[in-house]
């Protein structure tokens, strides 16, 4: 329906026609434009020109507000896991009972009842002599650094930020001291509230800069001991009580390849130190990442099951004194894959979390870890691998339920696809593959096998063998007397 006002244009024979920035024109009844679009054109690009000079100002004002220059990598060493196989194993890289860090602040009920406990412990490291101002002017003076360690935005401001730095950095500090001095707690003195906390600090999400750690550390002891001091705490207290792994004083150094990153980077160089190894001696790095051969001398990206390996002429045995869990080598001599003991399979969430980081580290870093899950989950394929490890003594005898299996089938459903990781077992799988292809390595492991597998099969072996010689030697006799009567 038309408005009344619009009536006196109609009958005019005349219509308006308005854009909400400017005008077009006025066009007749019969469509001729009164006013000619050539005499606009001038004034469009000078339009045009002034809102794509605002919009490149208001641009500009975001870019100089980034940190750091341009072409200059960001220092990025905390992450979110990403991908689906996230979302169906939440649990492996949430918070269970305390966050720590911004990502994962306030982000349930069951977090909740941590949170006391961390004023508390803040009260009790206050109380052990140096001022919360101490603290706080420390916080502020570091955010801008911590900030720029997380991989994506950080939705608080810079007070907000500080004071989950201090919050959460003096939580985890007091909670080392009261361990380190063995005092009277019942949040460390309660087994399962222990593990749970211990699980926490070391996921990928919910990690602190390190140098946050080591300043209030620093503050609360009045520099006692220094970073070594600290470092070497951390990991024979706390970081090395899981896996089975024993305490080394050794290893218990801190990493000299440059900055501690964060809690789960410490533990990462404790369980996979560097190894200076001999060429072609296993998993070992090089300067150029791993090219894949050609075709026809393609190896294989995963190894076939232990007991395919086994059935090929390929020995399994426990590596004796391996250097870490990764230790795995092939003596090609002997046939024997050499493969160090694993004594525990319960943390999934530790091995998830070690995974995680190992591959937010960058393309050109080794995947040492990532390599040997994949390997392990290609040797336990069915139960009768898993047998077949045990009596090796590499799995622990007693898993009737396949758990070891289990543990690192699912452990290689968290890792990228094998021909996309670049394996540092690669020169170990082509000397594998090349000992099972020469067929006298197979026909001696199927005669073992058959005939040698126990004393009784051996024992009739022999007598089989015995018995032909004496019927060989009789026919000789039998025979040899018609050649040569005399």
């Amino acid at each position: 329906m038309d408005s009344p006002l619009m009536e006196p244009l109609l009958e005019s024979g005349t219509v308006v026609v308005m854009d909400e920035s400017r005008s077009t024109g006025v066009v007749s009844a019969q469509g001729e434009k009164t006013v000619d679009d050539d005499d606009n054109v001038g004034g469009d690009e000078m339009g045009d020109d002034a809102e794509a000079d605002e919009m490149a100002a208001r641009m500009e004002r975001r870019l100089a507000a980034l940190p750091g220059k341009a072409h200059e990598s960001e220092p990025f060493t905390i992450f979110r896991v990403a991908g689906p196989m996230r979302e169906r194993n939440r649990h492996l890289y949430e918070p269970q009972m305390v966050s720590i860090g911004p990502f994962h602040r306030g982000a349930g009920r069951h977090l909740a009842a941590m949170e006391a406990h961390k004023w508390r412990y803040l009260r009790d490291l206050v109380a052990r002599g140096a001022p919360l101002a101490a603290y706080a002017r420390a916080a502020r003076a570091m955010e801008p650094r911590a900030r720029r360690r997380y991989a994506e935005p950080v939705a608080l401001s810079a007070r907000e930020f500080a004071e989950t730095l201090l919050l959460d950095g003096c939580f985890v500090v007091e909670f080392f001291l009261k361990g380190e001095e063995r005092a009277e707690d019942a949040l460390v003195d309660a087994a399962w509230a222990m593990q749970n906390v211990y699980n926490d600090l070391l996921l990928l999400e919910n990690q602190l800069p390190f140098f946050v750690l080591e300043r209030f550390y620093g503050i609360a002891t009045g520099g006692r001991g220094g970073r070594d001091h600290f470092v070497s705490n951390v990991l024979v207290n706390y970081l090395t009580v899981d896996m089975g792994a024993s305490q080394d004083a050794e290893r218990s150094r801190p990493p000299d390849d440059g900055e501690i990153h964060h809690l789960l980077h410490l533990y990462y160089h404790w369980f996979l130190p560097p190894e200076h190894r001999p060429p072609g001696s296993g998993c070992e790095a090089s300067e150029e990442p791993v090219s894949k051969p050609a075709v026809d001398e393609r190896a294989p990206w995963q190894l076939p099951p232990a007991s395919e390996l086994k059935d090929a002429g390929v020995t399994l045995r426990a590596k004796a004194s391996p250097r870490s869990l990764v230790d795995v080598t092939f003596d090609a001599r002997a046939g024997a894959l050499e493969i160090p003991a694993v004594e525990s399979y319960t943390n999934h969430a530790i091995f998830a979390n070690l995974l995680a980081y190992e591959q937010s580290r960058g393309r050109w870093e080794l995947q040492r870890l990532v390599s040997y899950v994949l390997l392990m989950a290609s040797l336990v394929d069915a139960r009768r691998d898993v047998e077949i490890l045990q009596r090796a003594g590499v799995f622990a005898r007693g898993d009737g339920d396949g758990e070891a299996a289990a543990f690192y089938a699912h452990l290689g459903e968290l890792c990228p696809p094998p021909e996309f990781v670049d394996n540092c077992y690669a020169g170990l799988f082509r000397d594998v593959r090349a000992h099972c292809g020469r067929s006298w390595n197979r026909h001696r492991a199927v005669l073992v096998h058959d005939y040698f597998s126990n004393p009784w099969t051996s024992m009739s072996a022999a007598a089989a063998v015995v018995l032909l010689v004496l019927t060989v030697v009789q026919t000789v006799y039998t025979v040899l007397p018609y050649y040569n009567p005399g």
